[in-house]
């Protein structure tokens, strides 16, 4: 007989084993759903996490010598935020919030685990007053603090503690360059056992410098430098024959200057 015969194994028949393959529209839509579940899975306990009532912040520790910032006025703006929960807290938003305070340079924030928030604060340094109410820090970062609003009942207490600083005043926007300059003068009296107390620039930049036995030097705008030389190579012999009180020079001539005597015959 012939005809078609099946493999045999013993006495048993042997048949190929179907295979079960997915098509591509099947595979992708499967991915699919897999990616949705775990962005789900991750949404959901990022939620969870932001719970404020299983996740709190239950310190806050606020490092850093602080002499002049208020710590209960920093205390208080903190509150609000570590209401958001410990892993809700917006550390960039709570920063921003810290290092607008006056006295507040820089403010670095990190969580620490379980339920601790852990700030570190840093200070201006005063290097100088400007104006009326403003101070220059050592990073040349003009600020106003509250000490130094008129309003303020510790008005007269903190005047007396930046009164050693130096004072400069000036136009908007010129108090770095005026600052180095104060320091410039300064060393440069310094030579005659003489000290700066105000160096004071107009809206037109002619700058009179203030000394603090109350002489007075106008520089006027040009070649302030050779004003100042020509008012260092005077001084001495000039000085000695003053009685009548305070001089002021004014060294704002191509050649020469003019002497008067502080609050009687200024020119």
């Amino acid at each position: 007989m012939s005809g078609m015969q099946m493999p045999m194994q013993g006495e048993r028949q042997v048949f190929p084993l179907a295979t079960f393959q997915l098509s591509q529209n099947s595979r992708l839509a499967v991915a699919l759903l897999g990616i949705i579940f775990l962005v789900g899975t991750l949404y959901a306990a990022a939620q969870l996490a932001k719970d404020p009532l299983r996740f709190p912040v239950q310190n806050v520790d606020i490092l850093g010598t602080m002499d002049y910032a208020d710590r209960d006025a920093l205390i208080a703006s903190v509150k609000p935020h570590t209401l958001q929960g410990f892993y809700g807290l917006d550390i960039e938003m709570l920063q921003q919030t810290l290092e607008a305070h006056a006295w507040i340079a820089t403010a670095r924030v990190s969580r620490v685990w379980p339920s601790r928030i852990a700030i570190n604060v840093e200070e201006h340094e005063p290097a100088a007053r400007w104006n009326d109410g403003h101070l220059i820090s050592k990073r040349l970062v003009l600020f106003k603090p509250h000490q130094l609003d008129r309003q303020s009942a510790d008005f007269a207490q903190w005047s007396d503690v930046f009164r050693p600083l130096p004072l400069v005043s000036g136009a908007q926007g010129r108090h770095v360059e005026l600052l180095d300059a104060y320091r410039a003068y300064e060393q440069q009296l310094g030579t005659f056992n003489l000290s700066l107390s105000l160096l004071e620039e107009d809206d037109r930049l002619s700058q009179t410098l203030i000394l603090s036995n109350g002489e007075v030097i106008k520089l006027g705008r040009e070649q302030r430098q050779l004003r100042m030389s020509r008012f260092l190579d005077v001084y001495e012999r000039i000085i000695e024959k003053a009685k009548d009180g305070p001089l002021s020079f004014d060294m704002r001539y191509s050649s020469g200057f003019s002497l008067g005597v502080v609050g009687i015959n200024e020119t």
